[in-house]
C-alpha cells in the first residue's frame, strides 16, 4: 500500500507539528503525572518488561556502550544500538532531525548458550563464537551466519510515560 500525499488535512508527511518536543530541558507537554526524578523526565530509554521485572535503558547510555549484555531476570538479554536514526520531534523538516539512534533487545540464549556480545570493528560480535550480528539480531558472518536472535518486546519511550506506568523499573546506569 503506498500512502497518498492528499490526506485532506493541512499537514504534510515528513513534517513535524512538535518542534523540539524530544529536548530534555523542556517539560512534557500536558503530563499532569508524577514526575520519578531518577531520569530526566524525557530521557530517552529502550524499555524492557519481562512480565516479573521491567528494566529501563537510557538512550544516552546505550550511545555510548553500543552493546550492553543484561541479566534482567529470565532470559539474559543482548541490547544493539545502532547511529543513524533520526527524531521525528526534533526539528521542522524531519529529515534535518538530531540522530537518535535504535535499539535492538534480543534473548540472548541461543542453540543451547547463553551469548555475551561485544563490538568489534563497528560490529555486534558474539564472543563465544565471533560471528557478527545486526542491529535486527540476525547472524551474518561466522558460525551463526543465517542465524537469528529471539527479540524481546520492548519500546524506545520518554521516561516520564515509561516510569508512570512501571514505576518499579530498574535503571541500567552504564557499566561501572
Amino acid at each position: 500500500m503506498v500512502l497518498p500525499r492528499d490526506t485532506g488535512f493541512s499537514r504534510s508527511y515528513g513534517r513535524n507539528p512538535y518542534v523540539g518536543y524530544d529536548r530534555v530541558d523542556r517539560p512534557p507537554f500536558l503530563f499532569d503525572g508524577g514526575q520519578d526524578d531518577r531520569l530526566l523526565s524525557k530521557e530517552s530509554v529502550a524499555a524492557i518488561d519481562s512480565g516479573d521485572v521491567s528494566a529501563a535503558l537510557p538512550l544516552p547510555v546505550l550511545e555510548t556502550e553500543l552493546v550492553v549484555n543484561y541479566p534482567i531476570n529470565e532470559p539474559d538479554v543482548a541490547v544493539f544500538f545502532k547511529p543513524g536514526t533520526v527524531s521525528a520531534l526534533d526539528k521542522t523538516l524531519i529529515v534535518d532531525a538530531k540522530d537518535i539512534g535504535a535499539t535492538g533487545v534480543f534473548d540472548a540464549y541461543l542453540d543451547g548458550e547463553t551469548l555475551t556480545f561485544s563490538l568489534k570493528d563497528g560490529n555486534f560480535v558474539d564472543d563465544q563464537t565471533g560471528a557478527t550480528w545486526n542491529i535486527l539480531g540476525e547472524g551474518l558472518e561466522g558460525e551463526m551466519a543465517g542465524k537469528s536472535l529471539t527479540p524481546i518486546v520492548h519500546g524506545n519511550h520518554f521516561w516520564f510515560a515509561w516510569g508512570a506506568f512501571y514505576p518499579e523499573t530498574l535503571i541500567y546506569r552504564g557499566v561501572s
